[in-house]
């Protein structure tokens, strides 16, 4: 029979034990949902993107895409420190971001194009022209006013239109004071800048998607 000491002793282990198998299935009862819902989010990124229109005729079209571009965005981080060893979950997170990168390789040449038309009507009336070129997957946007012969007008047209530029790739601006027939042989003054790769997702925080 059992002294009171050891009773005392099996009674306070019974109860620890208890409450390791209580603080234990709560664990897992928080964490199968948010597995399971970090699952379904992955599988709706995919299913979004596969069955994603590709239509771009026009800026609403490309603005539309940027937007569901920086949704996707905004979901994909949370898995970037994804448990290591949930390869389920590992091969989803790496199946969305090939989907995503493959969809922005598809698309940003397009909406480089469209974006620079969406420029061209909104600076018609200071007398501004807007041309994106074909060259390396439309990298390339000239602007073409009289100011520009005046530096301080350059500079400051230059440091307004910048950093939109760059998050959406384009590599080279060009800046002419004058229209000629043949881009090879103009006058221009050239600002080379490292872009984002059509390949690097991004979000893309540009001023054009608030108008």
């Amino acid at each position: 029979m059992l002294n009171r000491d050891e009773r005392n002793r099996y009674i306070i282990s019974f109860a620890i034990a208890l409450l390791i198998l209580v603080v234990i299935g709560t664990a897992i009862s928080t964490y199968i949902p948010e597995k399971s819902k970090q699952y379904a989010e992955l599988e709706k990124i995919i299913s979004s993107i596969d069955g994603y229109n590709m239509n771009l005729n026009n800026w609403q079209a490309c603005k539309n895409t940027l937007m569901d571009l920086n949704y996707w965005y905004d979901l994909l981080p949370r898995y970037d420190k994804a448990d290591s060893t949930d390869a389920d979950l590992e091969r989803l997170h790496n199946k969305a971001t090939d989907r995503i990168v493959k969809l922005q390789l598809r698309l940003l040449p397009k909406i480089r194009e469209f974006y620079g038309k969406f420029l061209a009507e909104k600076l018609w009336l200071e007398n501004y022209k807007v041309n994106v070129y074909s060259l390396d997957r439309n990298k390339l946007i000239v602007f073409t006013h009289k100011d520009f012969q005046i530096r301080k007008s350059l500079e400051k047209f230059h440091n307004s239109v910048l950093t939109d530029l760059q998050i959406l790739g384009f590599s080279q601006i060009r800046y002419k004071w004058y229209e000629e027939e043949d881009l090879k042989n103009e006058n221009y003054i050239r600002y080379n800048f490292k872009e984002f790769t059509d390949n690097e997702i991004r979000k893309f925080t540009i001023a054009a998607l608030n108008f």
